[in-house]
């Protein structure tokens, strides 16, 4: 969060500030208040928690706990499925959803405790801004054409460009 320069927005604008840095395995919250880390937190949702053969489109890894929500919800996604944006779409809204959980936009889901790694950060006051940081924030920030979802071999675009178009993230 403080490489990203949450905690000197928080300090600049004496509000709250959570940042979400999204990598490959988990995301890492964490929460500023006028400048100072309050709390932290870890989430299972990353980016290569489903990977992909860069030339079949063939997926070739699903997390414990992603396949367990791909089966919990029916999804029909497994190990040497073709990857499509469209068969992937329900799986990477569910990512989203825990997200805007994570951060109190949205009440917490049943699913919410099974995706957190340790604990999640502490939400005892509106969050006034969300910032983004980590390889899948690339794709939150970008407004480009995307040619290739799966060129990195995992979901990192789908899920950074489903956290973009999200309207309560927007809000």
């Amino acid at each position: 969060g403080k490489g990203a320069g949450a905690h000197i927005y928080s300090k600049e604008h004496s509000t709250s500030v959570v940042n979400l840095d999204i990598g490959g395995g988990t995301t890492n919250l964490a929460l500023f208040k006028r400048g100072e880390v309050c709390d932290t937190g870890c989430l299972d949702i990353g980016g290569r928690l489903i990977k992909i053969d860069k030339s079949t489109k063939e997926i070739i890894y699903i997390s414990p706990k992603i396949k367990e929500i791909i089966k919990n919800n029916n999804l029909n996604l497994d190990l040497g499925t073709i990857a499509t944006v469209e068969n992937l779409k329900p799986v990477i809204d569910i990512m989203v959803k825990l997200l805007l959980e994570s951060v109190g936009i949205r009440p917490k889901s049943e699913l919410f405790d099974y995706i957190v790694t340790n604990k999640n950060i502490k939400l005892d006051e509106d969050i006034k801004c969300i910032s983004f940081s980590g390889g899948v924030a690339d794709y939150v920030y970008y407004d480009g054409e995307i040619d290739d979802y799966f060129k990195y071999g995992d979901i990192g675009i789908l899920l950074g460009q489903a956290i973009k178009n999200c309207e309560e993230f927007k809000n």
